[in-house]
């Protein structure tokens, strides 16, 4: 048991280590433990938008006990996806393996040390998840008062074991079929969409569950799926058999994971590791091209081949995309939906704003250069022509997708012409104030030595200092225009922001070209 819980330790510690953006040991715990605190912060705000708003539907259909089904089911989902990948590198590819593995302990150990650091994780996640949850349970009447809060979180201990095994058996089928293709990062990335299309496809399907619960016209069944979730609400609603029942469950299948695997664990990573099929390498003709041009396409293979790098930067893109496009389709039934009086200017420009404020592609650009950075610095390239090729090509991505964004939400809700240059014009000046503030938080919180990409992408301080930079941009933007529409025109207000984010690009720029020059040929 001690050397279960000094490994486990251990493996805690590196999570904690993805954080690190201190150079000296007194900054260290600091900056650690504010990047968790504002992680914390954001679960909770996006957990508390999305519970209060699904409780206030459920409770107008007399279903408000649905809440604690579908919250869960969100948690399992959110955290299956969010470790799957990191149970890829840290169970299946830790560079720890055989150093572990050559010690005096045994296999099992070594395993459950590992699915310990993912559980942690899990559970994390399900806790700031839960507790808006059951808040919002007890505003719109539910009974239960502190002892559902109490049972909430006891049950969160055993709902955080669901994504865990979800997420270890993903991350060995992830390896396995990595392993055994030419195109690993090809494979990967298939196997994330179809796991993203997946989520989409679920997420609609609750949706309109929940809208026709509260029109009257419909129920919610989860199926097979959703038993586990009945047990677990049951359970917090004041089943304390039903709880420890569902606790069980959870127990089974992570224990069963981890008896097999630890069994035949060395020779699953020896068959992972050996049995990978190499691409053949044919003599082609190399076509010319300027020094530019080529970081350009290096940031593109290094984007498009990597699947939690382009996934979880892309999806604001895509739903913008996918947004506009919807908006020009339903055309009049999307004004029938919203109040005579709504500011559909403002609304817009919300949807553009807080849709590109996830786009944060160059907020891991330099991170991800790892270990490879000194080939790019020793380049007889400048500091300037390499960032400007960084910010390109995220503006090359946004750009397009903006166009279609706007063009879409002016048809859809009947903007002028004037609203909509007005919506164009901000949202162009915010994505290259979003690009410029990435790349200078990630040269301010470099993270070089990275065990692999998803702690550089999801767990990094640069990513996550630069996303809330862009919504705190997003929000003060938004209050400009609240504010402002009282003297000035919606469109007017939207063209102050427009100057107001191009004055903070020029301070960008006068940065990057000064200090953060000086500072990128320093790492």
């Amino acid at each position: 048991m001690r050397k279960l819980l000094v490994l486990t330790r251990v493996q805690l510690r590196a999570l904690l280590a993805a954080l690190h953006v201190g150079r000296t040991n007194r900054r260290r715990p600091v900056s650690v433990w504010l990047s968790i605190v504002l992680v914390g912060l954001l679960c909770l705000y996006i957990s508390g938008v999305y519970s209060f708003g699904l409780g206030a539907q459920l409770a107008q259909a007399g279903a408000l006990e649905l809440l604690l089904a579908l919250i869960p089911g969100m948690a399992v989902v959110g955290g299956t996806m969010l470790t799957a990948f990191a149970a890829q590198g840290v169970v299946f590819g830790g560079r720890d393996g055989d150093l572990l593995l050559s010690m005096p302990v045994p296999a099992v150990t070594v395993l459950l040390s590992k699915l310990a650091a993912l559980y942690v994780e899990n559970l994390v996640i399900s806790t700031l998840l839960l507790l808006p949850a059951g808040a919002a349970w007890l505003w719109y009447g539910g009974s239960g008062g502190v002892l559902t809060l109490l049972r909430l979180a006891a049950g969160a201990v055993f709902l955080a074991l669901l994504p865990t095994a979800l997420a270890l058996l993903a991350g060995f089928l992830l390896s396995w079929l990595g392993g055994r293709f030419a195109n690993r990062k090809l494979v990967n990335l298939l196997l994330y969409a179809l796991l993203l299309a997946a989520v989409l496809g679920l997420s609609v399907q609750v949706s309109r569950g929940v809208s026709g619960l509260a029109a009257g016209t419909g129920a919610l069944d989860g199926g097979l799926w959703g038993v586990p979730l009945r047990l677990f609400q049951r359970g917090v609603c004041g089943d304390w058999e039903t709880l420890f029942l569902f606790g069980l469950l959870s127990l089974v299948p992570v224990l069963a994971e981890a008896a097999l695997l630890s069994r035949f664990y060395r020779q699953v990573l020896t068959g992972l590791r050996s049995h990978g099929r190499r691409p053949a390498y044919r003599l082609t003709r190399l076509k010319g091209a300027g020094p530019w041009r080529a970081l350009v396409k290096k940031e593109a293979a290094r984007y498009f081949g990597t699947p939690i790098y382009l996934f979880n930067t892309s999806l604001g893109l895509i739903l913008l995309a996918a947004g506009g496009v919807a908006a020009a389709v339903m055309g009049g039934r999307v004004r029938a939906m919203l109040p005579g009086d709504a500011p559909l200017l403002s609304l817009a420009a919300a949807v553009v704003g807080f849709s590109l404020a996830t786009v944060n592609i160059t907020a891991s650009s330099i991170s991800l250069e790892g270990q490879n950075l000194w080939i790019l610095r020793e380049a007889p390239l400048s500091p300037g022509m390499i960032f400007s090729a960084k910010v390109g090509f995220q503006l090359a991505l946004t750009l397009p997708c903006l166009g279609v964004g706007t063009a879409g939400l002016a048809w859809g809700l009947g903007l002028s012409a004037p609203e909509g240059a007005a919506l164009l014009c901000a949202g162009g000046a915010f994505a290259c104030f979003a690009a410029l503030l990435g790349l200078a938080v990630n040269l301010r919180l470099p993270k070089l030595d990275a065990v692999n990409d998803m702690v550089v992408v999801k767990m990094s301080a640069a990513a996550l200092v630069s996303l809330l930079g862009a919504a705190a941009a997003a929000v003060g933007c938004g209050a400009l225009v609240w504010l402002g529409r009282r003297v000035w025109s919606e469109a007017a207000c939207l063209a102050l922001c427009a100057l107001a984010l191009l004055a903070g690009c020029a301070v960008l720029l006068r940065w990057l070209g000064g200090r953060g020059a000086a500072r990128f040929r320093a790492l």
